[in-house]
């Protein structure tokens, strides 16, 4: 337990610092459910994200606060995360390394670390692996993504596989698909329009419908 505090002070001490110096990112939605990991958190939602990025001394850094308020059932959700990536074989690939504060159940909080491998390729492939340090269970995610410009409008499809441990005993296999049209509203700013389609060994198709809008400062 002294540990995960510790670990859980250096994240808030990470987040702070990084505050300090780098490039800032907001983001509001609207979200018709709330999924995490193909499990059904909440249905209708508010969400709310800030993020900041920047890189010292050759190696790019990032954190990110994001919350999922319900409006009428399920819980709230909260994630805290930071970590570092760096670029290799002339920026084809990217490997980020980064712990993350999970709370999707009121009372109960699980510190990750994340592991993640990216190509800068077609597709834009990423392999990540999450290990939750308290109870020793995994997540490993596999995603897509490709964006088509237009004047009209920016359109990106995604697409992801994943398997979750629930618990030491059973596991949770998850896939996603959806497309995404966002539009600017300035030099720093956009609007976005998207619809996921979610489907678990835990529940049956279930599509969802998100409206945000997001800024850099």
């Amino acid at each position: 337990m002294k540990t995960t505090k510790l670990i859980i002070t250096a994240l808030l001490g990470f987040f702070i610092n990084a505050a300090s110096a780098g490039n800032f990112s907001l983001e509001t939605r609207y979200a018709s459910d709330y999924f995490f990991r193909g499990t059904l958190q909440a249905e209708e939602s508010v969400q709310a994200g800030l993020g900041v990025s920047g890189k010292v001394s050759g190696v790019d850094y990032s954190a990110r606060a994001f919350t999922n308020q319900s409006v009428n059932s399920g819980t709230d959700s909260y994630i805290l995360a930071g970590g570092v990536s760096s670029s290799f074989m002339e920026s084809l690939a990217e490997v980020y390394l980064g712990l993350s504060h999970v709370e999707n159940v009121s009372g109960e909080a699980a510190l990750e670390a994340n592991l993640a491998v990216s190509l800068d390729t077609v597709l834009s492939p990423t392999l990540s692996l999450f290990r939750n340090l308290d109870d020793s269970l995994y997540t490993t995610e596999l995603s897509v993504s490709h964006t088509f410009n237009s004047e009209i409008c920016d359109l990106t499809a995604s697409a992801s596989a994943g398997n979750t441990d629930v618990s030491n005993s059973e596991d949770n296999t998850y896939y996603t698909a959806g497309l995404e049209a966002s539009r600017s509203l300035g030099e720093k700013s956009s609007v976005g329009l998207s619809l996921l389609r979610v489907d678990s060994e835990s529940i049956g198709d279930e599509y969802i419908v998100g409206l945000g809008i997001s800024t850099q400062f």
